[in-house]
């Protein structure tokens, strides 16, 4: 059982709270998010991305189209500035509504790299290298390892990107693929430390590998922002299906070694980094909600929940309403308050599909059961 100090939760509201203010003082509404201020994400197909959340399939533009420049100042991401700007949000107003996730402490790092501009005349701050598709698993939720690979050196991205964009960037992140089996990961890191050195590093990987000393040794060349290890079931059957042909014994063994490599950074002089696990909240996952904030405690990583919303037939959302209400409940019966609130936003869009009455009888028994826990403790 998680612990009562709920310590991802406290410092969750407090950040949160931080972020609120500097929007206050920079004169920004409380919605605002900066991710589009910041962020490109470059995906496998060509497709131009800006936010993690809303999926591969969100684009504002395709590089075979137009240049990198074109893009990031083109109609649409524009359109998505303004909203920010003045408040008056529409395209991300679900994701704002159920899981906050402007006020993303990760996100709101790069806040005094920020132009709060409609058209951007700063370089990129931050770069999501999702060059391209291949991973040693295939994921029921996922369909970028049937992506192509190998497209941005046919349109000689690199040549260009090496001028404009890479000794800029802040940050540079890998989502998807397995990126710790691609190399054109180890081509960025050559590329990119000897030019900009302070550049900081994220992945996201499904440690699905053994962790060799090769990789070791380049994690060494960089300043780690962090990274998330994506485990979306701790029931051997259960991984194997939604990670087609998946081990699970083998990703706990490399995610044992990734958090010992974190470890021993700290005692050769370079930077420890957070990890963070991530877990993607389904129809065939979501009675192992509690399992994967435990493990969390256990090895000290922070919990990533994310609630699947597509592919539809996979979302807890696809389940007739009484199926979703009885989810609800078990909730209530079977997980403490702890892994209810740190579980929220898996919960969240279903307590929204319920009606009034319903999710009223629903937030009264959750309440009733935080007080009686509290005084038990």
């Amino acid at each position: 059982m998680m612990k009562k100090s709920n310590k991802y939760k406290i410092v969750q509201e407090l950040e949160a709270e931080h972020i609120k203010a500097r929007y206050r003082d920079l004169g920004l509404p409380e919605n605002f998010c900066p991710v589009p201020f910041t962020t490109i994400i470059a995906e496998p197909d060509g497709k131009i991305g800006s936010c993690r959340l809303k999926g591969s399939g969100f684009s504002i533009g395709d590089i075979r189209e137009k240049s990198m420049e074109e893009i990031w100042n083109d109609e649409f991401i524009r359109k998505w500035r303004r909203e920010f700007l003045t408040g008056k949000v529409e395209i991300c107003a679900r994701e704002i509504k159920h899981r906050g996730c402007n006020l993303c402490s990760e996100n709101n790092k790069l806040l005094d790299f920020t132009d709060f501009s409609e058209f951007q005349k700063k370089p990129i701050v931050k770069f999501t290298a999702n060059f391209n598709g291949f991973c040693n698993l295939r994921c029921q939720t996922c369909h970028i390892w049937q992506m192509p690979n190998g497209l941005y050196d046919k349109i000689n991205f690199w040549e260009k990107a090496e001028k404009d964009i890479f000794p800029y960037i802040r940050e540079i992140d890998f989502l998807s693929g397995e990126p710790f089996l691609q190399s054109d990961t180890f081509r960025l890191i050559d590329m990119i430390v000897p030019m900009n050195p302070d550049c900081r590093w994220l992945f996201t990987t499904n440690a699905h590998y053994k962790l060799e000393n090769k990789l070791e040794d380049y994690l060494d060349r960089l300043v780690i922002k962090g990274i998330m290890i994506s485990i979306d079931s701790f029931e051997p059957g259960n991984f194997s299906k939604i990670r087609k042909n998946g081990n699970l014994d083998q990703v706990l063994e490399t995610t044992s070694a990734i958090n010992n490599y974190r470890n021993s950074r700290e005692k050769r002089g370079l930077e420890r980094f957070p990890i963070q696990l991530g877990f993607l909240f389904q129809k065939d996952n979501w009675h192992e909600l509690g399992s994967a904030l435990d493990y969390c405690e256990k090895m000290n990583f922070r919990p990533h929940i994310q609630y699947c919303y597509e592919p539809v037939e996979y979302s807890v959302l696809d389940f007739d309403i009484e199926k979703q209400k009885e989810i609800l409940y078990w909730y209530l019966n079977n997980l403490s308050w702890e892994h209810i609130e740190m579980g929220i936003r898996a919960i969240t869009p279903t307590l929204y599909k319920l009606e009034e009455i319903d999710r009223a009888d629903f937030l009264m028994r959750l309440r009733k059961k935080k007080l009686a826990e509290a005084k038990d403790d």
